[in-house]
């Protein structure tokens, strides 16, 4: 009883890791798409965006503007110049511009990525010229990692959501606690892999915004939420990962469904044929019977020595077979009423007491004088 009490716990506690897991992988992918941001990687404000016009270091017409009054250098490039939202926030698949009155988000896709220079409609500006090799490098490593952290996040989910279907066929079929673990292992490699490379990516990201932009007055910081959010889907898949190992110990061990071990009798063997029953298809059953002495006829030409010949065989048989006094008894008892008829003890055998035995004549036709 104890041992299902805790099985059931087990379950029961997978099972929800499983999904908690996947809720959160969810929230990560989602994030963004149709306006709704619920987590972001980095968020970015160009509220203090301030960028010189790219004659503004040009000191004749900077003089002929003091003088003439004419401005031959331009004005200052702003957020609201370049129609800027005062934030920007940085999802998986796409970003979002948001102010006070309302959230836009782009086409969401598999490895998208923010480049300040056309998103922000940096290109045109200044400070163009001034960007640092180094700024363009991590520019293209992040391009590479996100389309790496969007295809292991899709395939997290998609094992995560396996993961918790082979939990709860588990409970009719307890062998398909096996799939549970192995989708759960899969998830949690991917989930795992993703998290570290997105928090090394942004927080690498963040830097190099702020060092190549920060003159300029844009601010980038990275989200603690998101980087939470993947951490704890990849710690909750393998908690339920380790939670699954009682359970296929369980159904290894598990004896077959109907078959109780305490109430096991020993089954009886099939019965016989139709043909097996009937009596002349049996085979006959033998019994070795103790050899009889044969009988010996020693014919001799007088005939009270065969007749005491063939007494003396008969004894002979009913002594071996019955014990004495039951085998002579009888004889003895008629022997001794026949005394005082005839003196000849094999008389007792003879049908025809009351004849005297005599010797006959010999015949043509008499076996014993041929």
């Amino acid at each position: 009883m104890a041992a299902r009490k805790s099985s059931a716990i087990c379950w029961v506690v997978a099972l929800l890791f499983s999904l908690l897991s996947l809720v959160f992988i969810l929230i990560i992918i989602l994030s963004g798409i149709g306006g709704h941001v619920l987590a972001d990687y980095m968020t970015i404000n160009t509220s203090d965006l301030d960028i010189p016009p790219k004659l503004g270091s040009s000191t004749i017409l900077n003089d002929l503007k003091s003088v003439a009054g004419l401005d031959w250098v331009g004005s200052d490039t702003t957020a609201e110049s370049l129609g800027l939202s005062p934030t920007y926030s940085l999802n998986l698949l796409t970003a979002c511009s948001e102010d006070d009155e309302s959230t836009t988000c782009g086409t969401p896709k598999v490895g998208f990525n923010f480049n300040p220079s056309s998103d922000l409609h940096l290109d045109g500006t200044s400070i163009q010229g001034t960007l640092s090799s180094a700024y363009s490098d991590e520019l293209q490593t992040y391009s590479k990692v996100s389309t790496f952290v969007g295809v292991g996040y899709i395939i997290g989910a998609v094992f995560s959501g396996l993961s918790c279907l082979f939990i709860i066929v588990s409970r009719c079929f307890p062998k398909a606690i096996l799939g549970g673990q192995i989708s759960s292992g899969v998830a949690f490699l991917f989930l795992l892999a993703s998290a570290i490379a997105s928090v090394v990516t942004f927080i690498k990201l963040t830097n190099t915004f702020n060092n190549a932009l920060g003159d300029s007055g844009v601010r980038a910081q990275t989200s603690s939420k998101m980087f939470g959010l993947g951490f704890g889907a990849a710690a909750l898949t393998f908690i339920a990962f380790l939670l699954m190992f009682p359970l296929s110990k369980g159904s290894r061990s598990q004896p077959k469904r109907g078959v109780d071990i305490t109430d096991a009798k020993e089954v009886p063997g099939p019965k016989p044929g139709f043909l097996r029953q009937v009596t002349t298809w049996n085979q006959h059953k033998y019994m070795q019977v103790e050899k009889q002495k044969p009988v010996i006829h020693n014919r001799s030409p007088s005939g009270g020595s065969d007749r005491e010949a063939l007494i003396a065989a008969v004894e002979d048989d009913f002594s071996h077979e019955y014990p004495s006094d039951l085998a002579m008894g009888p004889m003895e008892k008629k022997q001794k009423k026949q005394t005082g008829r005839s003196r000849d003890p094999g008389a007792a055998y003879d049908p025809h007491v009351n004849t005297a035995y005599e010797p006959q004549m010999p015949t043509a036709h008499d076996p014993r004088w041929l």
